[in-house]
């Protein structure tokens, strides 16, 4: 024999002489499970690319899995690294080095999704991130919320030290506006990547650069105008460049905040570390998926129970039916606790 899911449902009945008989009815359940299977296996791909590629970048492969690539006439790049990393990892040990990126990076990761940025990735502690492709497509603002961002990066910095002052971490920062070529390279392992004489200028400002701060070109200074401080630093001498003129982002200014409250980034970075890396938009899409898949058992298990004589009780359901329901009463629970950590 083989075994197959069924859906069972018990019925009390009473018999032409007053008996008492008990009815039970299966239902074959074989083609919702796999139904629920290719829609959760649909569903882990898409919170997989979505990850992997801006947002809008994966749904337009999703529709078109052709080539990917555009012009950005002014995209904002930024480069940080951290200052020292390479000694300080020789003396780490290999879990260490990891855990201490990780942590680090995540809390980097949720400012980048607070001013909706894109980060592109990370080499090995190199952290790149963008403002393209941006849904604003106002080079302005993108220019302002990626200086925001150079920004809460140093505090950031700043509030891990004081959690682990034994690591005693700077980094270094680089940015630089300018026109880039876009687009998803390669056939495995997707990378959404930017090119362009702007992009090599950002690495240049950070490889440049003084640790704890943020070192920008004119062209930076001039797009994000009066809503931040600049300091001059004057003209140095840029690797592949010749002689520029460089600035070093000092604060904003009194009409603009930061989006962050750093005394609870702590303690999200903590559970980021810990919990699965999709962002909250892709445990919503999996929380609805599993919520669908639960209805769609459910469903079949009513449509089993109607078709018995009247007065049929719905009684057992399977277990896979179940195994969903305690999957869906677990992403519950964590979704009322990010709910509870966001940042006010």
């Amino acid at each position: 024999g083989s075994w197959f899911p069924v859906s069972l449902s018990i019925s009390e009945l009473k018999g032409p002489n007053g008996e008492v008989l008990f009815v039970i009815f299966a239902n074959d359940l074989t083609m919702a499970k796999k139904m629920m299977q290719t829609e959760v296996e649909k569903t882990a791909a898409e919170v997989l690319l979505m990850n992997v590629l801006p947002e809008s970048i994966a749904m337009r492969l999703k529709q078109d899995p052709g080539h990917i690539a555009e012009h950005h006439h002014c995209a904002s790049i930024l480069f940080a690294d951290i200052v020292g990393f390479t000694t300080m990892s020789s003396k780490m040990e290999p879990k260490q080095v990891v855990e201490m990126l990780n942590e680090l990076f995540s809390i980097f990761d949720d400012i980048v999704d607070s001013y909706e940025l894109n980060k592109i990735k990370t080499i090995g502690d190199c952290y790149m991130v963008t403002s393209v492709p941006s849904k604003a497509d106002d080079p302005h603002d993108d220019c302002l919320r990626l200086c925001d961002f150079a920004l809460d990066m140093i505090q950031a910095i700043h509030d891990y030290n004081v959690k682990f002052p034994h690591y005693a971490l700077n980094l270094r920062i680089g940015m630089n506006c300018g026109p880039v070529v876009a687009g998803v390279v390669g056939t495995k392992r997707f990378l959404y990547d930017l090119w362009g004489d702007a992009v090599n200028t950002a690495s240049r400002m950070e490889s440049s650069g003084i640790p704890g701060r943020c070192q920008v070109t004119k062209a930076v200074v001039e797009l994000a105008g009066d809503d931040f401080v600049f300091e001059h630093r004057g003209m140095i001498n840029v690797k592949g460049k010749g002689e520029m003129e460089t600035f070093f982002i000092q604060e904003r200014s009194h009409s603009r905040t930061p989006k962050i409250d750093f005394r609870r980034l702590s303690s999200n970075s903590c559970r980021s570390s810990r919990t699965s890396t999709l962002s909250e938009r892709s445990r919503f899409s999996l929380l609805q998926s599993l919520k669908m898949l639960e209805m769609a058992i459910s469903e079949s298990t009513i449509t089993s129970s109607n078709s018995g004589p009247p007065g049929l009780k719905p009684g057992l359901k399977t277990m896979d039916s179940l195994l969903v329901e305690d999957r869906v009463d677990e992403l519950d629970e964590f979704d009322e606790l990010d709910e509870s950590d966001e940042f006010s």
